[in-house]
């Protein structure tokens, strides 16, 4: 039983009465404090683990749209030319599982944990961009270049999830916006989600408020948010896996997640 839905068997009648005054119970002998989850084993950022700690964190998360807003206000106002970048998410199906298809029969927090953990890449760019690490990957796949796999956790986690027969997950984000939009914006999901749990090896550059002004907190607290809305498009769209056709010369995907 996942650890979230123990909130609703306790607001259930399933429990006995005098379950209901005492501040633990007990699930399939694990212990559940009433009102606190406990805390999952996560190399988030503390801002990003702490909404997965209770529900009523995990509600907060709409507050902080208040950021996004200030920055996006700022770049329309400030930063008009060259639209024509976006930012992008490479999630691993293993971890997803059909999540839009699932995420009805699980509790929502469930929901963006997962979402969360099967992200490990955030990036920037325009045009084909986001299919160039796929290409470099399907190279390394062909050539077996273990070092080049040893040097980029990136590269090594494409060929492992080609290697157990999935494909990759792309999702776009964002379109339509500078380039030093796209990379406040993901700066701040990379800072949010923490370099431990990415295969990113640098971190992002901020403009704008997110510099100028925004606290360190504050600019994970942006990345956050654009998590939050990138996990609701992200349910709201069929789960296509980028696979490489790796008998012919040319990069050919099987297919790919619409934009």
């Amino acid at each position: 039983m996942s650890k979230f839905l123990v909130f609703y068997s306790i607001e259930s009648s399933l429990l006995q009465p005098s379950n209901h005054v005492s501040k633990v119970v007990n699930v399939r002998g694990l212990t559940h404090s009433l009102g606190t989850l406990h805390k999952r084993r996560t190399n988030f950022s503390p801002e990003l683990e702490k909404t997965l700690h209770s529900e009523n964190n995990y509600r907060s998360i709409k507050q902080l749209a208040c950021y996004v807003r200030e920055h996006s206000k700022w770049f329309r106002k400030n930063d008009k030319f060259n639209l024509n970048y976006f930012n992008y998410l490479l999630l691993d199906p293993r971890v997803t599982n059909k999540l839009s298809e699932r995420a009805g029969h699980l509790h929502k927090m469930d929901v963006w944990y997962t979402f969360l953990r099967s992200i490990f890449y955030v990036g920037k760019g325009k045009a084909l961009r986001p299919l160039v690490h796929l290409k470099q990957a399907k190279q390394v796949l062909q050539n077996n270049h273990e070092v080049t796999l040893a040097k980029d956790p990136k590269l090594a986690l494409i060929v492992s999830i080609w290697k157990a027969e999935r494909g990759v997950l792309l999702l776009p984000a964002f379109r339509g916006i500078s380039s030093h939009d796209a990379q406040t914006r993901e700066a701040s999901m990379i800072d949010a989600l923490g370099m431990n749990h990415l295969a990113n090896r640098r971190l992002g550059v901020y403009w704008g408020p997110a510099k100028d002004k925004f606290t360190r907190k504050q600019r994970k607290y942006m990345g956050i948010a654009l998590l939050y809305k990138l996990m609701l498009r992200f349910l709201a769209t069929d789960e296509k896996e980028l696979f490489p056709d790796v008998d012919k010369k040319s990069l050919i995907f099987k297919s790919a997640m619409t934009s």
